[in-house]
């Protein structure tokens, strides 16, 4: 499966591991490349991570559909056993939607900021749209300060430049 280290070694795909399985998912999916069908006692010997994190780390990986497990009952104690199983070659696809959900989030934040006027509360930290300030007479509903006209274009600015950036890195995955 060296194709899966290649996978590991992309900064995207660690980024990605490490946010969302955790730091020592790196360590598991090595462990499971390198050995098919592994219980997760075996991964938890050979890693020195605690048999609880990595049962919570294998069914994050699980979820994302990363990782599968067949269950089988041991014939002397009775007890299932679970041998894992990766497979990351979804994970590209996986991390490319979930840039992709972001860039619309970000995208209505920018439509959002760009069709708005806002007044802002220095005291209280406080953003208001020109349509909630009127309605309140241009007074902070916490402290009754004052509201002061807020320009956005940094922030108008700032947000093209995350659409751009991620609209990039994902034509790049």
């Amino acid at each position: 499966m060296d194709n899966g280290y290649k996978l590991l070694n992309n900064a995207d795909v660690k980024k990605f591991l490490i946010e969302n399985i955790g730091e020592e998912s790196i360590d598991v999916i090595k462990t499971l490349l390198k050995k098919e069908n592994v219980t997760d006692e075996v991964i938890s010997e050979e890693t020195g991570i605690k048999l609880n994190t990595v049962r919570k780390i294998l069914y994050k990986l699980y979820d994302y559909r990363l990782a599968s497990y067949e269950k089988s009952k041991d014939k002397e104690i009775g007890w299932y056993i679970y041998t894992w199983k990766i497979d990351i070659s979804r994970i590209k696809s996986i991390i490319k939607e979930n840039k992709k959900r972001i860039l619309r989030e970000l995208e209505k934040r920018l439509e959002y900021e760009e069709n708005h006027v806002f007044f802002y509360c220095k005291k209280d930290n406080m953003k208001l749209t020109f349509e909630e300030a009127s309605e309140r007479n241009f007074v902070c509903p916490k402290c009754g300060s004052m509201l002061e006209y807020s320009e956005n274009n940094e922030s108008v600015e700032k947000l093209r430049k995350e659409i751009e950036k991620l609209k990039r890195e994902i034509e790049e995955l």
